[in-house]
């Protein structure tokens, strides 16, 4: 699974949702989601990473619960919806699984398109031009999601390729319309380098122009002001120190005007050893993506990570194993 961009020849075009298989996965150790009440589980979600491709497979190819229900409408306490951004050769249904029944269980919308799909490979996002495909589909989502709810701004949530789309994204296209980015399985300190040297000789290989686009692109992130993060965009990035792709991350230098927290999951928590696919079901990485977008979770360098006088629980620390995930029952928070 390849953590950045991916690419042939650009095909711009409205955000897509899955249309086609997903990747076959184990079934044995699925848990099972409660009858959905408003687009939600009542009482559970679903930890293990494998969860969603199930219930596509399962459920004639629709959504897990509480992605994608147009029908949403932000509500005074949670009034920012929330959109989540899949990572390479994976789409909105298969990834966001357990993210999303369990913000939906929190009152949130959550919408999950899938981006960068080639034609007729529906179900398999991430794999076309970042600035030809992924990046335009997600900003004409953000744009779509906001007529629809009549929400000012929204929150993005992106794994991976997806992580570095939806930075992307806030920094070039959409900064104004963007309330908060939180990213899962992504470094960082690298954000605006553009694709690592290998995508970059593929690219030349397979098209020499998307490769040149996409180089140039990198220009563009980083802005007038030399960092590829926007002015008035909170920034938290949850990382894995077992993460198969980026290793242990740390908070890169940057000016007092970005707004960003790296948050370490082994801190107070060790034995979870989410890697980079596990993590989108650890209940650790899902209850501080909920304080984030929820602002107990501070953004900023420095102080403690949960504000003062918010009643935030503290986030579940449950084993989990790098490859298979949750290893114990999940408590409720």
């Amino acid at each position: 699974m390849v953590a950045l961009v991916v690419v042939t020849p650009s095909l711009p075009g409205p955000t897509a949702r899955p249309a086609a298989a997903v990747p076959a996965v184990p079934t044995d150790s699925v848990s099972s989601a409660a009858p959905a009440v408003d687009g939600a589980p009542a009482d559970g979600v679903p930890w293990r990473w494998w969860d969603g491709a199930v219930h596509q497979l399962t459920h004639g190819l629709a959504d897990p619960p509480g992605l994608n229900r147009d029908d949403c409408r932000p509500t005074a306490a949670r009034p920012t919806p929330v959109i989540l951004v899949h990572g390479t050769g994976l789409n909105g249904g298969n990834s966001w699984a357990t993210l999303g029944a369990a913000l939906a269980a929190e009152g949130y919308c959550v919408w999950a398109p899938t981006v960068g799909a080639l034609p007729g490979l529906g179900a398999a996002g991430g794999l076309d031009s970042l600035t030809g495909a992924s990046a335009p589909q997600l900003a004409a989502e953000i744009d779509r999601v906001r007529a629809l709810t009549g929400a000012a701004e929204i929150d993005l949530v992106g794994h991976s390729q997806g992580a570095i789309v939806a930075s992307y994204v806030a920094a070039t296209a959409r900064a104004d319309s963007v309330r908060t980015v939180v990213t899962l399985g992504a470094d960082t300190a690298r954000s605006g380098e553009g694709p690592p040297e290998f995508v970059t000789d593929l690219l030349g290989v397979l098209s020499a122009g998307t490769a040149e686009r996409d180089a140039q692109a990198t220009l563009a992130w980083l802005g007038d002001e030399g960092v590829p993060f926007a002015r008035g965009v909170r920034y938290v990035a949850v990382s894995s120190d077992y993460d198969e792709l980026t290793g242990p991350v740390l908070a890169p230098q940057v000016p007092d005007f970005v707004d960003l927290r790296v948050v370490r999951l082994q801190d107070g928590c060790e034995v979870d050893r989410s890697g980079h696919l596990t993590v989108l079901a650890s209940p650790r990485a899902v209850d501080l993506v909920i304080d984030a977008l929820g602002g107990s979770l501070r953004s900023g360098r420095g102080g403690p990570v949960h504000r003062a006088g918010l009643d935030a629980p503290a986030p579940r620390c449950v084993p989990a194993d790098q490859l298979v995930g949750a290893l114990a029952p999940v408590p409720p928070r």
